[in-house]
């Protein structure tokens, strides 16, 4: 389902057609007026950029002519999530979105979007510029859910709350530390839920501007959940309180 373009005009002509453009695959070592373009592009369109080695790029390509640059074209439509967030309000329904930092494993993605569409979330935010690309692993495991949600990308997670919080969500970010257990916080708001990598969570910059944090208490030995079995429990946790 994934598709690849490369080649300069042919990237560029790819913004320009308003493709969804999953990452951007630049030479490492590439400089000047063009990589300045795509980096101004990526930056705009909220695309994900990655300079790599010529080997990276020779392998996508399969050794033809790449001109330093490979586009891989996303299986989904992006979405903006302010549009995503007033469409819940003009529903007069309860915004609740899912915010994804970092998250790098592709199976992890469609588990949370399949739980995200079971519990009736309104979308999937995504951020960072290393996040699992979505391919055909992430609408597998989705059983097909991230084909019927909203997927939108952000490039700064700390913009993101701010922006969240300006639009009339409650942002409630998930951390082992200094934080309560989700049945005592009201999610009856309308919400946003941030969940970090399923390594290094979340930065404490972002754990200082969110309005609440929480932590799933933890019956034995592990202090942590899967980041997709956390999702889940939050997401059931909002249903419940809302009713």
């Amino acid at each position: 389902m994934t598709d690849i373009i490369f080649g300069k005009n042919a990237v560029i002509e790819a913004f320009n057609a308003g493709l969804d453009i999953e990452k951007i695959f630049v030479l490492n070592n590439m400089r000047g007026e063009f990589e300045v373009q795509i980096r101004n592009l990526c930056r705009d369109h909220n695309v994900p950029l990655a300079k790599v080695p010529e080997i990276k790029l020779n392998e996508l390509t399969k050794f033809k002519a790449h001109q330093g640059i490979v586009a891989l074209i996303s299986p989904i439509k992006y979405y903006d999530f302010r549009d995503v967030v007033a469409r819940a309000f003009d529903e007069g329904a309860l915004p609740l979105i899912i915010v994804l930092d970092g998250v790098t494993d592709v199976r992890n993605i469609g588990a949370i979007a399949r739980s995200t569409h079971f519990f009736g979330a309104h979308g999937i935010i995504i951020t960072g510029n290393f996040a699992g690309r979505i391919n055909e692993e992430t609408v597998k495991t989705s059983a097909g859910a991230i084909l019927k949600i909203p997927v939108c990308r952000a490039n700064s997670l700390l913009s993101l709350v701010s922006e969240l919080q300006s639009l009339g969500l409650k942002v409630v970010a998930t951390s082992l530390k200094n934080s309560m257990p989700p049945t005592e916080c009201d999610l009856t708001e309308p919400l946003a839920i941030i969940l970090g990598a399923e390594d290094s969570g979340l930065h404490y910059k972002v754990l200082d501007v969110v309005d609440e944090v929480v932590k799933i208490p933890s019956g034995g030995e592990f202090d942590s959940l899967n980041v997709s079995v956390a999702a889940g429990i939050l997401l059931y946790e909002t249903k419940r309180q809302r009713g």
